[in-house]
């Protein structure tokens, strides 16, 4: 842009040229040419006087950048930078809400004086109204997606009174508030079971029955208000695994509990489809379906055990076996017998006639044959695979891929229509066997028809009443037992 501007000053005559003008440069300043008047000497000698009284103003030394923190009072004086830590995040561990805070600053310096919070915490800016929450110690990592909210570092150093947060998370006793048997573990469990009762009338063989309860990081299985609590397990959950320990006992059965996932847990081609997420974070995303797989390795381990059973029972921690005065186990056993079929499964025809057509994976009851031996390690073999399938199974079938949760897995070898596994196995009625308590389930609990009831989903919270204040007390331990006492 070419073109020129006159600035009329008082005394001076100023023309500023635009003439090749670049950005963020100030135009060139060009005087009017003027001749210079020489001084005289008096005018000299005058000048040199006003110079000596004159003083010049010093340069300030520059500041020196420090390296370390700022302190508690710099950071609340008005030199405060939020640290963002996790964008579109929540905690995975909350402690404490904090109340209605104006300012992530303001958060910051309450998150400085509560003992029960970490060095992180919760805000959403643009509504404060939502709270200012901040997360437990080590609670900050891996923490489900929202687009409410971020998780900021705290950067106000935290109280002194308050004493520095422990270097690690205490450990947790994953067999916490389970029904254990205190005494000598036997060597024959596998992995790191333990075992909650051994009525057997000889020291070999007879019927297991498996549970595992794992803990999620729901809490489904353990202490909704505090995940690292896990004695006070849930009334739902006690009254269940009672009910079970007495079954065992009166028909003389063996019962195990898992309570640590097998690792490692995540084969390697769920892991490269978790993308750039931390391997805690895959984990989490995929709890559900590794958690379900590991009822087939139980499987496996006590087909394979040295203890000779023979029969094994894999049951959700959810199910339980309601008629105590039907040996049901010794019952699913002579029908295996009478049919020649080596593995018993249910469907979910208590839903409606497409549930008839769908195995629940809730209950696994199976011969120990070579068999159901060779299954279990086919099927979690397969899992292992992924997409590459399993190319020689040692059932027989041509190939197995078994790339979603272990139910579809049974699901497409049953109605895949394969004889080396249909000609082995029998689908039962669920709702003699496995009923679910939903859907008016629950009124079948003292009918011998029902002689498994499976409590899923949100229909969990009645089995403890079920169990222990129904018609009888299903656990036999009384209001002040195990099962049936309140925590």
């Amino acid at each position: 842009m070419l073109g020129a501007a006159v600035v009329g000053i008082p005394g001076l005559y100023l023309e500023f040229s635009r003439s090749n003008e670049i950005p963020g440069v100030l135009p060139e300043v060009i005087l009017p040419s003027t001749e210079v008047e020489t001084p005289r000497e008096d005018d000299k000698d005058a000048k040199s006087k006003e110079l000596e009284v004159e003083t010049v103003p010093e340069i300030p030394p520059k500041k020196e950048v420090s390296s370390e923190k700022p302190s508690r009072n710099e950071l609340t004086s008005g030199t405060y930078r939020p640290k963002m830590f996790a964008q579109k995040a929540e905690c995975a561990d909350q402690a404490v809400e904090l109340g209605n805070i104006p300012s992530i600053q303001a958060c910051d310096e309450v998150v400085s004086t509560k003992i029960d919070c970490g060095r992180f915490f919760m805000f959403r800016p643009n509504h404060p109204d939502w709270l200012c929450r901040c997360c437990a110690p080590f609670g900050e990592e891996d923490g489900p997606s929202s687009d409410a909210w971020n998780v900021y570092e705290a950067q106000i150093p935290r109280l002194k009174e308050l004493g520095a947060l422990p270097p690690t998370p205490a450990p947790i006793d994953p067999f916490a508030g389970l029904p254990i048997d205190g005494d000598m573990r036997p060597k024959w469990l596998q992995r790191q079971d333990e075992l909650v009762l051994d009525a057997r009338p000889q020291p070999f063989g007879g019927i297991i029955i498996l549970q595992a309860v794992l803990t999620d990081s729901r809490s489904t299985w353990g202490n909704k208000k505090d995940n690292r609590k896990l004695e006070n397990r849930p009334d739902w959950l006690r009254a269940i695994l009672a009910t079970n320990r007495a079954h065992a006992k009166k028909h003389g059965h063996v019962m195990v509990i898992r309570a640590s996932p097998t690792e490692p847990q995540l084969p390697d081609w769920m892991i490269k489809e978790c993308g750039k997420k931390s391997l805690q974070a895959c984990l989490k995303m995929n709890e559900r379906e590794t958690y379900n797989w590991e009822k087939h390795i139980m499987m496996k381990d006590y087909l394979l055990s040295p203890q000779g059973f023979t029969h094994v029972l894999m049951l959700d921690a959810d199910a339980a076996l309601v008629q105590p005065q039907l040996n049901t186990l010794h019952r699913i056993a002579e029908i295996l017998d009478t049919k020649n079929k080596d593995l018993f499964l249910t469907n979910e025809d208590w839903l409606d006639e497409n549930g008839a057509r769908r195995i629940n994976g809730g209950l696994m009851f199976a011969k120990n044959t070579k068999f159901t031996q060779d299954l279990f390690q086919d099927t979690f073999d397969a899992h292992w695979a992924g997409y590459k399938f399993l190319s020689k199974p040692r059932i027989g079938t041509k190939s197995l891929r078994c790339t979603s949760n272990e139910q579809i897995c049974l699901n497409d070898l049953y109605y895949g229509g394969d004889e080396h596994f249909t000609s082995k196995v029998i689908m039962a009625s669920g709702k003699q066997y496995n009923r679910g308590a939903e859907r008016g389930g629950e009124a079948h609990i003292d009918d011998e028809t029902t002689e498994i009831m499976h409590w899923m989903g949100g229909a969990k919270a009645t089995a403890g009443k079920a169990l222990c204040h129904g018609i009888r007390d299903l656990t036999f331990d009384g209001p002040q037992g195990y099962g049936c006492k309140k925590m």
